[in-house]
């Protein structure tokens, strides 16, 4: 199994052991070991600068208050990603299995899709911000 999947298997755990009636301090402790145990298998920790830079160079600069409903609609969007982003992982040349060009053709056309659709949430999401900032400023 690659270390991904270990690290992925660890954070699930760690996530799963939260009651939810626990403490801040607990869940910040389970989140600070999924994270550890994530590092631990090489990944990089979460760079929050460079993720911020990288929003504002796609031109969200405003704060989005997102729906439940647009919310959930990324949410499962980036599940897909996720799930299609595994199986294309673990078809590839060092992979325990093998997909058709069919089937990876198709797999890349949904990866697209997903992105574009979870990506127009999003536009959609900073346009009402942006006119909610100009509503407010006039």
């Amino acid at each position: 199994m690659n270390s991904k999947a270990q690290a992925a298997r660890v954070a699930a755990k760690a996530a799963a052991g939260v009651d939810a009636s626990s403490h801040t301090s607990s869940l910040d402790s389970v989140y600070a070991d999924a994270i550890q145990a994530i590092a631990g298998y090489g990944d990089q920790p979460l760079d929050i600068h460079d993720i911020c830079s990288h929003r504002r160079a796609c031109g969200f600069t405003d704060d989005l208050a997102l729906t439940e409903c647009e919310a959930q609609a990324i949410n499962t969007r980036l599940y897909g990603l996720s799930a299609i982003s595994a199986l294309l992982m673990g078809a590839d040349d060092d992979g325990s299995f093998k997909l058709s060009k069919w089937l990876q053709g198709g797999l890349h056309s949904a990866l697209y899709a997903l992105t574009e659709d979870a990506q127009g949430v999003l536009q959609r999401a900073n346009e009402k911000a942006a006119e909610g900032e100009k509503g407010g400023a006039g």
